[in-house]
């Protein structure tokens, strides 16, 4: 009698790497009513499975920013560059030919029929050994979880991505590992047994069934390749990269002057995508040696690296775009260079907080907006300083060196 060989596979696909820290918490605005009411739905669940394994295939880490940088919403908001590609991605799982399944199997029962074989064994007979083949030749894949047992629940339904399995055939159970992005960064299974039609998720959920969705992958947007942990504390001393919060763009600066009506001359600041040089700020302390401990009301100073000017502003002299107070990069570290330092909570800063940069002469606080114009900033995000507070003032280090 022969022996039943248990049967797995595994991609080396890490939820903690490559899936994101924060959950599908989406809203989406698809409506608004004469009376102003909005209809909406919930979750980008197809975005944040094809934008996971889109980071996997190019060997990069998916972005870390923690769900409290956007609190209380918890995840990155439509001005956001990462919002805006989960967004499009998901209008892609949509575009595929197997998404109708979504539609087919939401209509048509568990159980085999004269005409159909039924949502149970299609996923089981059909789907799950395509998923296998694809795993054992290293792809990860997206699946379509179904839920929905008519149109109307169609929006039940979810995608994940499926990176490993297990199949015993002497109990005939079937386990298969995902990346649920309403789990962050924890792995989960899909658990069923040889007489069992559904799949129990361990985070809780029943599903009917699974298919493999058509995927194309897109080479993503990597903001940085040494993101710093979230609790690395910040120093005096230390080279930072200032990543705005509500926009995902760099606080950046190069040897382009403000030449507008109103300005002063001074070295432009504004925000771009990524990393580099011309992002790099030092942090001087105006009292204190560098190594120094920095917090919730310290000043500092930030000298641009490559062009050794300083972050500075001036009250009464207006930004080109929103004519709020301009933010330059002045030749000498003097008072209009002091910055206080605003941590949530009153803790010290650490690289995975959000902070404001107060500039100390005016009370303005460092604020970037999604508005760009190619005349007056380079084409680029402006950066201001803003009398109020928003939440366009929050900051956040993508680099710590």
């Amino acid at each position: 009698m022969s022996e039943q060989v248990l049967a797995r596979g595994a991609v080396a696909f890490d939820p903690a790497t490559h899936g994101f820290a924060f959950p599908n918490a989406f809203v989406n605005e698809v409506l608004t009513l004469p009376n102003g009411a909005k209809i909406t739905t919930a979750g980008r669940c197809g975005g944040m499975a094809y934008a996971a394994l889109d980071y996997f295939l190019a060997g990069q880490p998916a972005p870390a920013w923690r769900a409290d940088l956007w609190a209380p919403g918890r995840v990155p908001p439509d001005s956001h560059w990462l919002a805006q590609l989960f967004t499009q991605r998901l209008r892609d799982s949509f575009l595929t030919g197997s998404a109708a399944k979504f539609v087919t199997w939401s209509m048509h029962s568990d159980d085999e029929t004269w005409v159909f074989k039924g949502v149970s064994r299609w996923t089981k007979e059909e789907e799950l050994p395509r998923l296998m083949a694809l795993i054992d030749r290293g792809r990860p894949a997206v699946l379509g979880l179904v839920v929905a047992r008519g149109l109307g629940a169609i929006g039940d339904n979810h995608q994940v991505v499926a990176y490993g399995y297990e199949h015993d055939p002497a109990s005939g159970r079937t386990t298969v590992r995902i990346h649920d992005s309403n789990t962050p960064r924890r792995p989960v299974t899909l658990t069923s047994d040889r007489d069992q039609g559904d799949w129990t998720a361990s985070n809780g959920r029943r599903w009917r069934g699974f298919f493999v969705q058509d995927y194309t992958p897109r080479p993503p947007r990597v903001p940085t390749g040494h993101p710093p942990g979230v609790k690395d504390e910040v120093r005096t001393g230390d080279t930072v990269t200032l990543s705005h919060v509500w926009t995902g763009l760099t606080l950046h600066s190069d040897d382009q002057r403000y030449a507008q009506p109103g300005t002063d001359g001074a070295q432009l600041i504004t925000c771009v995508p990524g990393s580099g040089d011309d992002a790099r700020w030092l942090l001087v302390g105006a009292d204190v040696p560098d190594g120094t401990d920095l917090r919730n009301g310290s000043v500092v100073r930030l000298r641009h690296v490559s062009t050794g000017r300083w972050l500075s502003s001036t009250a009464g002299v207006r930004s080109p775009l929103s004519r709020q107070q301009q933010v330059g990069a002045s030749p000498s570290p003097d008072a209009s260079a002091d910055w206080r330092i605003e941590v949530v909570d009153d803790r010290p800063w650490t690289a995975g907080a959000r902070v404001r940069l107060v500039h100390v002469a005016t009370d303005a606080a460092l604020h970037s907006h999604r508005a760009a114009d190619p005349r007056l900033t380079a084409g680029r995000q402006e950066v201001t300083g803003y009398p109020g507070r928003d939440v366009n003032d929050w900051w956040t280090v993508l680099e710590l060196g």
